[in-house]
């Protein structure tokens, strides 16, 4: 195969990608524009200085190719990239996917000449530095503070090319936006607002995120207990979500889910009715096709406790990839979780609480192990009452078993506590925007360990312009 990038070709690499191709073959080429840019504030009396830490471009077009092997549902998987723009992965994927399935159809997808539509570079929809100053100011005087603010922005053509069916085109727009406030060094409040398609940011929104998240930070501090039951706020609930249900319903014929054979059998409390929906207007990376050129659905996940369906490795299942230089696999897109009807619910659950509450208002990092079902969510966000003072939490860490967690879950908030949450999702297939729409939810007891505070954020610290700073939502 002719490469555009020497003579090297496309490279083959063992893929784990079960049951992927139900035709002859799929190919997938996607060119992606991302933006990364950050600024940094210093307030020090009436004085504001800003400072741009990072303004970063790449451009990358890639592609991919599922080929049939002997051994039914076990593909290999070739796929190259290139930084910068380049067009001879559509001609060389196309090609292949044509012989394979003796169709000629690259033929066709090719005659109006050859080239995908290349995506302009991404903007953030935002300045970092203007919009870093803008917030520092809103905050109480008197401190010395430090804001920063990182903005992405990513721009993605796709070409999808299934083996026994039509050509896609798709065009993806994500953004995302960071704000971390510091005192003497020491991260003391965060906030960040992301966005797909032509949706702006709520960027006021953002401001007061910001401001709640400083005024929590001056209240006297405390640490944990050591067994607690969590009142999940402020779209905490999606992130808990994502770890305890969605990854633990994410099943492959390699890793199959911990509730396989589980089907119609009640393995949740029974509040608790939870959809993924890839095409949830404005959720964070909104998707109409997945990675091998089926059209994406709407599936029910659990119905009032009860399993109801998996994110399966299924011909139609819903196959995700950052961009073709990753692997698909069945990732979630955006969990949706049913409030309750009334707050009465909530309030009875609180009411017979039999560990303290404590309000968790941000989750940091989450991890499932598929082996056991352990997860492990880092809480860096949370107060608890104290007779009639409000204390701030130190940051500390939750252990339990997901399955576990799902059937005491002890009660779901009503319409009015609905919150959004959006983060960037880390796995073999790369790192995926995904979000969810929740209420309030209350956990039973859990237990809980200390946690060292986490680094300043990377963009806080002085860089050479050439350096590569990291993305982080």
């Amino acid at each position: 195969m002719t490469s555009w990038a020497g003579d090297r070709g496309l490279a083959q690499a063992g893929g784990d990608a079960a049951a992927m191709t139900a035709g002859n073959g799929h190919g997938c080429v996607t060119v992606r524009s991302h933006h990364r840019a950050a600024a940094a504030v210093n307030r020090t009396g009436t004085m504001v200085r800003v400072r741009r830490a990072a303004d970063h471009t790449e451009q990358t077009t890639a592609a991919l190719l599922l080929e049939r092997t002997t051994r039914p549902g076990e593909p290999h998987v070739r796929h190259a990239a290139v930084n910068g723009y380049g067009t001879q992965a559509v001609r060389d994927v196309s090609r292949l996917v044509s012989e394979q399935s003796g169709r000629g159809r690259a033929g066709r997808i090719l005659s109006t000449g050859s080239d995908v539509p290349l995506v302009p570079p991404a903007q953030a929809e935002e300045d970092p530095g203007r919009l870093a100053e803008d917030i520092i100011r809103r905050l109480p005087r008197g401190e010395a503070l430090h804001v920063v603010a990182e903005a992405h922005a990513a721009v993605e053509n796709r070409l999808l090319l299934p083996g026994d069916g039509p050509a896609v085109h798709e065009t993806l727009r994500t953004g995302a936006i960071v704000v971390d406030v510091l005192k003497a060094g020491r991260r003391v409040a965060e906030a960040d607002v992301a966005w797909s398609g032509h949706v702006l940011p709520d960027v006021d929104g953002l401001g007061e995120q910001v401001e709640q998240a400083l005024r929590r930070a001056g209240a006297p501090r405390r640490s944990v207990g050591s067994e607690v039951q969590l009142l999940l706020l402020d779209g905490s609930a999606g992130a808990f979500l994502h770890e305890v249900c969605g990854h633990l319903l994410e099943s492959t014929r390699q890793r199959p889910s911990l509730l396989a054979g589980r089907t119609t059998r009640h393995v949740a409390q029974r509040q608790l009715t939870v959809d993924d929906d890839p095409r949830h207007e404005g959720g964070f990376g909104a998707h109409h096709y997945t990675m091998l050129g089926t059209a994406t659905r709407r599936r029910r996940l659990l119905d009032a406790g009860r399993l109801a369906g998996f994110l399966a490795d299924t011909p139609d299942g819903p196959w995700r990839a950052e961009d073709s230089r990753h692997s698909p696999q069945p990732r979630m897109s955006h969990l949706e979780l049913a409030p309750a009807p009334s707050p009465a619910t909530m309030d009875d659950a609180l009411g017979d609480a039999s560990a303290p509450v404590v309000c968790v208002h941000r989750l940091g990092f989450g991890s499932l192990d598929h082996r056991d079902g352990t997860v492990v969510l880092e809480v860096k966000d949370a107060s608890v009452l104290r007779g009639s003072v409000v204390h701030r939490l130190e940051p500390f860490v939750v252990t339990a078993e997901a399955r576990h967690l799902l059937m005491d879950v002890r009660a779901v908030g009503c319409p009015a506590t609905m919150r959004r949450w959006s983060a960037y999702c880390l796995a073999t297939s790369g790192s995926l925007p995904v979000g969810a729409s929740t209420p309030s939810l209350l956990t039973g007891p859990v237990s809980t360990l200390p946690h060292r505070p986490l680094a300043p954020p990377r963009a806080a610290v002085p860089m050479p312009r050439r350096e590569k700073g990291t993305s982080r939502t």
